[in-house]
């Protein structure tokens, strides 16, 4: 798919290119970008660059997120669900209504696994460490005559982004498997396994309707349709044959991803906006290729037999209120929830770790602080 993805991503570019009307385009004065979806550019030479701060724990989930990670799981324990991470988000204007953009994530999400019953593991890895790319552009290829660049009109865009995300491997050493209440096999040394190819990529594409709500409001609309391949497996390293190859899986799924979405930003003051949004995600169609093992070795934690059947839908919301403090600098905070974890958001997370609470809803907390320069004056 990844040709595919490279050869539609080109298309999509030159056809929005070719689309683009030459009129300004350019998003309001004072507007934020980075993180909020609207059919509005930066100018030619200008640049938006943030950093973000992603924090879940127990002081801060004040929803009860992870009590829900929790709750019916018998896999998982203590502080699974805390999440510690950073973003840097960049925009760049490259020409009338058009601009490109690029993130980087990184994310630790914790998962403490619960004893086994069938093995003995020793130094068993506490979190799913995640880094996340994205990066595309967005086209401009209708507006309405704008009287005012402090005051939102309407424009309608093409946006067009590459997305991947790559998990490390998880895993322990095996010091004992337990057959039955009879049958105990030591390893001596204990053996590595691990919870691994945890990786992801896909392309998507939106089609984004901004409208002008008065001076201060502006309230954009989108679909998108989008690809995206995931994988995973289990694996040790056993010598032993038969052992090694009861460990031995792997869980591989292409999927057909539709998107809609309303969002809304609303000057309070002139260095106050607050931005929602919504947006709906929905698996099209899931193509699955599971080789799960049946061997009563492995762990439960391990087991991905059920993958199939996970959350096929997600709904995701988020919120931010910022503050410029300079015409240049601003600072805020956002919220974000998601209905069904990291359905369609991060599909390699339907793996049979992290998979057994793909259903559950989660969300968590953004600092963010961010610049916006004009190359050229």
């Amino acid at each position: 798919m990844r040709k595919v993805s490279a050869v539609l991503l080109g298309v999509f570019s030159i056809s929005a290119a070719a689309l683009a009307d030459p009129a300004d385009a350019q998003q309001p004065s004072g507007w934020i970008g980075n993180g909020h979806t609207s059919a509005y550019t930066l100018r030619p030479g200008e640049f938006e660059l943030s950093g973000h701060w992603l924090r879940v724990d127990d002081t801060l989930d004040v929803l009860d997120l992870r009590e829900e990670v929790l709750r019916n799981n018998n896999r998982l324990t203590g502080n699974s669900g805390d999440l510690d991470g950073s973003r840097g988000h960049l925009r760049v204007g490259i020409w009338r209504g058009m601009e490109l953009f690029y993130s980087r994530q990184q994310q630790d999400l914790t998962l403490k696994v619960a004893p086994s019953a069938r093995a003995d593991v020793a130094d068993l890895d506490e979190q799913l460490q995640t880094t996340s790319t994205a990066w595309g552009g967005k086209f401009v290829f209708y507006e309405t005559a704008n009287p005012s660049p402090q005051r939102p009109w309407t424009s309608a865009a093409v946006q067009v982004k590459y997305i991947e995300n790559e998990t490390d491997d998880f895993g322990g050493y095996l010091e004992s498997l337990r057959f039955d209440a009879n049958i105990n096999i030591r390893l001596d040394p204990p053996q590595r396994f691990s919870l691994d190819r945890l990786q992801d990529d896909g392309w998507q594409a939106q089609l984004i309707l901004s409208h002008g709500l008065g001076n201060r409001l502006a309230i954009s609309y989108w679909a998108g349709y989008g690809e995206q391949d995931s994988s995973s497996g289990t694996s040790t390293e056993i010598e032993q044959a038969s052992l090694r190859d009861a460990f031995l899986q792997t869980f591989d799924v292409s999927e057909q991803v539709l998107t809609a979405g309303v969002s809304l930003n609303w000057q309070i003051t002139q260095r106050l906006p607050l931005q929602i949004g919504y947006e709906y995600i929905r698996i099209q169609d899931r193509e699955a290729i599971i080789n799960s093992s049946d061997s009563p070795l492995v762990p439960g934690f391990l087991r991905g037999g059920n993958l199939t059947a996970s959350a096929d839908n997600n709904h995701t919301l988020y919120g931010s209120l910022n503050w410029w403090v300079s015409p240049h600098i601003y600072a805020g905070i956002t919220g974000k929830l998601y209905r069904n974890q990291y359905t369609g958001i991060m599909p390699h997370y339907n793996n049979p770790l992290s998979g057994s609470f793909s259903d559950i809803t989660y969300g968590h907390l953004e600092l963010s602080v961010g610049v916006r320069f004009a190359a050229f004056q």
